[in-house]
C-alpha cells in the first residue's frame, strides 16, 4: 500500500512540472507588446492649439464653424491628392461659395503644413507673423480644420480663420498703434524676446498671460524644448517672474531646424545641367529668387503654366546646361486621368469619406451638375464603388515647346521666409495583424494539445500501475 502511495505521489509530482513547465513557455511564445505609437494630429487638436495660443494673447476662443471645417477638410483633401506644395488660393470665396456668411462679404485666413509632424511642429511652422493671424487679430470670429494623408503617407493639415462684414468679433490695432495720442493699445502684448546674456544664453522671465505655446512660437522652438531645457511639464502652470532656459543654435546638444521653405540650392551635372526638386512650402517666387533667374525662364524650359499648382516631388529644369532641354511633362489634372468606360462615357468610382462637394471641387464642375447627372439630391448618401456618371470631355494633352533662352544664373541665393520646421524622418512599419494573430492562435494551439497529451497520458499511466500492484 505504501508503495503505491509513493508511486501515486511520484506521478502527481512529474504531472504538476509538466504544467509549469508548459505555462513558463506558453508565456515566453508571447509575442512582445508593441510600444505605444504617438496620437496622430486631428482637425480638433489643430482647433485647441490656435485658440490656447490666441487665448494667452488675452483674446476670446475662435468659435468652431461647421462650414468653415467642411471646406478646411475638402481643401486638405485636394491638396493631398495633388500632392500641392503650397494654398490653393481665395480661401474667402471658397468659403463663400459654401454658404459661409450668408452673402455677406467674408474675410479669411487660411494655415497649412505637411509631413509627419506633430502639433508642436506645426504650431512652430505657423510661427511667422502671416500664420500668426488667427491668434492675434481680433477682428476674426470662426475657425475650422481638416486632415488628409497623401498617397506618399505624408500627412497636410490645413487650419481656416474667418469673419464677415455682418460681423467682426473685435477691432485689430497692430502694437505700437496709437488711438488716444500716444498711448498704445494694450489688447495685444506679444511676448519680447529676451536679450542674450554675457555667455550668450537666453532666458525668458514669464509675464501675465503668457502661455507654453506664446513663448515657443515667439522664440521659433517647441514646447518639447521648453520641457526638456527646464525640467517642466506642460500640464504644470507657468508663474509670473519665472525664468525659462530658451536653448538655440549655440546650446550643446540642440540643433537649429531647416527653415520653412529654405531652398536647397541643386548642384549641375557634368553638362551644365540643373534640376530643382520641389519641396512642401516652395513656390516658383522663392524657386526662382533662390537661383536667381526669373519665373518665366522657369515656366519656358519646363512648359509649365504660372497658375499651375507645384506638386511635391515635382522636377523643375532650372538651367538646360549644353544639351537640349527636354521639357519636364505637368501633372494631369484628375479630368484628364479619366479613362471612358466600355460605354464610352467617364465616370468617377466614389471612395470612402468623399462628398459630393469635394468630387465637384476634384472635377471642377458644379455640385447641382453632378447631382442632375445621376438623380442625386442634397440629401443623398454615397457609398463606396459607387459609379457616378461625369458629363465631362478630357481636355487633349498639350506638349508645350520650351523657349531656347539660356537663362543668366548668378551666385545669390535667397532663401524664404525663415520659418523653422521640424521634419523628423520616420519609418513606418505595418504588421498583418491577420498574420500574427494566427501564428500565436497556432502556437498556443500546440502547447495546450501538448499540456493535454501529458496529463491524459500521465492519468493513464497511474490506472496501469494501481491495477498491476492490486
Amino acid at each position: 500500500m505504501q508503495q503505491k502511495k509513493s508511486i501515486r505521489w511520484l506521478l502527481l509530482l512529474i504531472l504538476l512540472t509538466a504544467s509549469l513547465n508548459t505555462a513558463a513557455f506558453v508565456r515566453v511564445a508571447q509575442p512582445p507588446t508593441k510600444p505605444a505609437q504617438p496620437a496622430e494630429v486631428t482637425a480638433f487638436d489643430l482647433i485647441i492649439a490656435m485658440n490656447t495660443l490666441r487665448m494667452s494673447y488675452g483674446l476670446p476662443a475662435l468659435v468652431e464653424d461647421p462650414i468653415i471645417n467642411a471646406v478646411s477638410q475638402s481643401t486638405a483633401k485636394t491638396m493631398a491628392a495633388n500632392l500641392m506644395s503650397w494654398h490653393i488660393g481665395n480661401v474667402s470665396g471658397r468659403l463663400a461659395a459654401a454658404g459661409y456668411g450668408g452673402g455677406a462679404t467674408v474675410w479669411a485666413t487660411e494655415n497649412f503644413a505637411v509631413g509627419d509632424l506633430s502639433i508642436d511642429e506645426i504650431m512652430v511652422i505657423w510661427s511667422d507673423a502671416s500664420h500668426m493671424i488667427p491668434a492675434v487679430n481680433p477682428a476674426y470670429c470662426n475657425i475650422g480644420a481638416g486632415v488628409a494623408r497623401a498617397s506618399n503617407g505624408r500627412t497636410y493639415y490645413v487650419l481656416q480663420a474667418a469673419y464677415t462684414s455682418a460681423k467682426s468679433c473685435g477691432e485689430y490695432q497692430s502694437p505700437g498703434s496709437s488711438t488716444d495720442g500716444g498711448a498704445v493699445s494694450q489688447w495685444i502684448v506679444p511676448v519680447k524676446i529676451a536679450t542674450p546674456d554675457g555667455e550668450g544664453r537666453v532666458y525668458h522671465v514669464v509675464e501675465a498671460g503668457q502661455s507654453f505655446w506664446a513663448i515657443a512660437v515667439a522664440y521659433k522652438i517647441t514646447i518639447r524644448d521648453l520641457e526638456i531645457w527646464n525640467n517642466l511639464s506642460r500640464d504644470s502652470k507657468l508663474q509670473i517672474g519665472q525664468s525659462l532656459f530658451i536653448p538655440g543654435p549655440n546650446t550643446e546638444g540642440y540643433s537649429t531646424p531647416t527653415p520653412v521653405g529654405m531652398i536647397q540650392i541643386s548642384t549641375p551635372d557634368p553638362d551644365g545641367k540643373i534640376v530643382h526638386t520641389v519641396q512642401e512650402y516652395q513656390t516658383l517666387t522663392t524657386i526662382a529668387q533662390a537661383y536667381g533667374i526669373n519665373i518665366e525662364t522657369i515656366l519656358a524650359l519646363n512648359g509649365f503654366q504660372a497658375d499651375w499648382p507645384l506638386q511635391i516631388g515635382q522636377k523643375l529644369v532650372i538651367n538646360p546646361g549644353s544639351v537640349t532641354p527636354s521639357p519636364t511633362p505637368r501633372p494631369l489634372t484628375p479630368i484628364e486621368k479619366l479613362t471612358p468606360a466600355s460605354d464610352g462615357k467617364y465616370y468617377h468610382i466614389v471612395k470612402i469619406n468623399e462628398t459630393l462637394s469635394w468630387i465637384a471641387v476634384l472635377y471642377e464642375v458644379k455640385v447641382a451638375d453632378l447631382m442632375a447627372w445621376n438623380g442625386l439630391n442634397e440629401s443623398s448618401i454615397l457609398h463606396p464603388d459607387q459609379k457616378l456618371i461625369l458629363h465631362v470631355t478630357p481636355p487633349a494633352t498639350e506638349t508645350p515647346t520650351p523657349s531656347s533662352a539660356t537663362p543668366t544664373m548668378t551666385a545669390t541665393v535667397a532663401p524664404s521666409t525663415p520659418t523653422p520646421i521640424l521634419l523628423p524622418t520616420q519609418t513606418v512599419i505595418r504588421q498583418d495583424t491577420k498574420a500574427e494573430s494566427s501564428s500565436a492562435n497556432g502556437s498556443n494551439t500546440t502547447i495546450w494539445a501538448i499540456a493535454i497529451g501529458l496529463l491524459v497520458g500521465g492519468s493513464l499511466l497511474a490506472v496501469f500501475i494501481s491495477r498491476k500492484k492490486q
